[in-house]
């Protein structure tokens, strides 16, 4: 498998919108950096110096688009098809607890380098799991702890939300609708528990990370509860919260890899609206919410919950046909389709569908509305479909597709939040006055 770090010239040129000769003025003008390829011969190019000259001389498209590139240790995304969580495939991550990953993702890259927090029971870090149908390693530890999880080894205790801070959320919790849905409760938990944590400024990796277990916690064990937790991890609390049933083995494994690949996927606008947050200093809480406010938005997560009703209405026996007609008639996409950066499959759709029954509700509907939409080169399934299938297939309530998504993605704005803490005040965008004249006096 080739390094995703580097493109060939080919690639380069297509990612520029220009001819291969050209990719070559940019090398004689000083202005990309060529490589040598492993045969010594031919040549290669650094990906993120590519995008980076890409995105400077991109025009057209969406109109008044901004177009902002970062440096980031986090993830990488190959338009192909492949998504990279620190140089790991997230696919494989997706084997591992929901905990772990999110530890890797908050990692410091200056400390304690050589502790590897995907790593299973028996030390193994490709990321098989641990022998047993439903054994879990254990999360990672809390803030102010001293013994094992101050030296990067499992402790149990990491993953609880304080008491009190769970007080004062379930106490705001019990004042909202009893229809609100998980994610908008989840918000309600994230704008509420800054009140509660006086350390809630310590911006060191490690104490932000500390944070993140608790705010995941508290925002997981907020949620009113459908059923009892088959054990202590957050995919397992947050079932408990979104069916009334117990998950099988294969149901919990599902949920969360369905977390995992939820986590980040490199610079969305959520991760840039919390880059922005604690780019300002607001604390990691608020940099969470910032980010939860945009994914909000209905061309961002808002869109999981549009696949997942359109799936419900399959379920319930509505023809695909009828309904990819009506979308069509319409002149509206159908949800779950199609992506902004992928020109391959979405690695996320493909990982999580795998996991899925093909004989549960949805039964060959779902397969046939994919071959519907995607005739004539028509667009590919991504990860709102697979989050909708996911909800659905296992009967779980109303948004709780979403739920996932927001929940998991928690873990990488906290990710982008650590690493924009290491850098000053860096966003002053400045924008060009077009509307009425000043007036001026007599």
């Amino acid at each position: 498998m080739s390094d995703p770090r580097w493109l060939t010239t080919e690639q380069a040129a297509q990612l520029l919108g220009v001819k291969a000769a050209t990719v070559y003025a940019y090398v004689s003008r000083g202005q990309l950096t060529r490589h040598r390829g492993p045969d010594r011969r031919s040549s290669r190019f650094d990906r993120a110096e590519v995008e980076r000259i890409a995105a400077r001389a991109r025009r057209g498209g969406r109109a008044g688009a901004l177009d902002v590139v970062l440096d980031t240790e986090l993830t990488l995304l190959d338009p192909a098809g492949r998504l990279y969580f620190r140089g790991r495939d997230a696919t494989t991550l997706a084997t591992r607890p929901f905990e772990q990953v999110a530890e890797l993702l908050w990692a410091d890259p200056t400390a304690n380098a050589t502790a590897d927090p995907t790593a299973n029971a028996t030390g193994d870090p490709t990321g098989a799991p641990a022998a047993g149908p439903t054994s879990r390693p254990a999360p990672w530890g809390a803030r102010g702890q001293a013994g094992p999880a101050a030296q990067g080894q499992p402790e149990a205790a990491g993953w609880a939300a304080d008491e009190r801070m769970l007080a004062v959320v379930r106490a705001v919790q019990a004042a909202l609708p009893a229809g609100t849905p998980p994610a908008d409760r989840f918000r309600v938990t994230v704008a509420a528990l800054p009140a509660t944590d006086p350390f809630r400024y310590d911006q060191r990796p490690a104490a932000v990370a500390a944070t993140g277990r608790g705010l995941i916690a508290a925002a997981v064990d907020a949620l009113p509860r459908r059923s009892t937790p088959v054990d202590d991890g957050i995919a397992a609390r947050l079932w408990a919260g979104c069916a009334d049933r117990p998950p099988s083995p294969p149901e919990l494994r599902a949920f969360d890899a369905a977390l995992v690949l939820s986590a980040d996927h490199e610079l969305a606008v959520s991760a840039l609206a919390a880059r922005v947050a604690a780019s300002a200093r607001a604390d990691p809480y608020l940099a969470v919410l910032a980010g939860l406010a945009a994914l909000g938005g209905g061309l961002h997560g808002g869109s999981v919950g549009a696949a997942e009703a359109m799936l419900a209405e399959l379920a319930a026996g509505r023809t695909v046909a009828d309904l990819v007609a009506d979308r069509f008639g319409a002149g509206d996409p159908v949800p779950g389709f199609g992506h902004a950066v992928y020109t391959g499959t979405d690695p996320r759709a493909e990982a999580v569908l795998r996991m899925l029954d093909p004989d549960g509700p949805l039964a060959g509907r779902l397969g046939e509305l994919i071959a519907a939409v995607g005739r004539h080169g028509g667009p590919r399934p991504n990860f709102d479909l697979a989050l909708g299938a996911l909800a659905v297939t296992f009967g779980l309530a109303p948004g709780s597709a979403e739920a996932v998504f927001v929940l998991g993605r928690c873990a990488g704005l906290l990710g982008h939040t650590i690493e924009e803490y290491r850098h000053r005040f860096r966003f002053r965008p400045r924008a060009v006055y077009v509307g009425t004249a000043p007036s001026t006096p007599d």
